[in-house]
């Protein structure tokens, strides 16, 4: 993998892994098959229990993300925060629990905080 990540300091975690998924086939190869490696070797932090999937888009195909079924005694506003929409320029979309928002701040602080 060649080492760009300190080259970054200005780069939100989305763009940074669009760059090297594009540009470095040793990290885009990682980032296929153990996400969480990938990530922390760019800086990021990533919490034991969180579970990263990892898709690159193709054009020819439309995404459905279902969201978990709700429990039975989860009541109307609750299910509509289930899920959350997170978008970072023109190259990301994030839908996650309402409890992973968190996570993905702290993924980001740790990117910031690791690639000055």
């Amino acid at each position: 993998m060649r080492d760009e990540t300190k080259r970054s300091g200005n780069a939100s975690l989305e763009r940074r892994l669009v760059e090297l998924a594009w540009t470095d086939p040793a990290f885009a190869a990682l980032l296929r098959k153990d996400p969480r490696q990938a990530l922390a070797s760019i800086g990021v932090e990533v919490s034991p229990g969180v579970t990263i999937d990892v898709r690159q888009q193709r054009r020819d195909t439309l995404y459905f993300v279902i969201p978990p079924l709700a429990a039975p005694s989860v009541d109307a506003e609750k299910a509509i925060n289930q899920m959350d929409l997170w978008q970072s320029g023109d190259l990301f979309c994030w839908i996650m629990p309402q409890a992973l928002k968190l996570e993905l701040l702290r993924m980001r602080q740790s990117f910031r905080e690791n690639n000055p």
